[in-house]
């Protein structure tokens, strides 16, 4: 059975290329859908170019809210917080030993 949750996300600090890629790669393995709002902006994550620009643009600090519909929403949307929130050390995004599929 499909559902619906939604719940906003404060960020710290601007997104690394990794938490983008890594954030993108959930939502394409995800059976249902995510979207993105953030000042009366709607992305739908599973679409890559949309949603860089999306990221990119957003404020430092900024709260952005997530919706999540589909199957097993808590799951994933503990896994996109956690993406989130994390701080990356490495500031130039991805190590030459990781990669990842578009």
């Amino acid at each position: 059975m499909n559902k619906v949750i939604s719940t906003d996300i404060k960020t710290n600090k601007r997104f690394s290329m990794r938490q983008i890629m890594n954030l993108y790669q959930v939502t394409k393995e995800f059976k249902g859908n995510i979207y993105f709002i953030c000042n009366h902006k709607l992305v739908e994550a599973k679409k890559l170019s949309t949603f860089v620009s999306f990221v990119l643009i957003l404020q430092e600090c900024a709260t952005m809210k997530v919706i999540l519909e589909g199957e097993n929403v808590q799951a994933m949307l503990k896994k996109v917080q956690t993406i989130c929130k994390k701080n990356d050390s490495n500031k130039l995004g991805f190590q030459s030993n990781q990669t990842v599929n578009i």
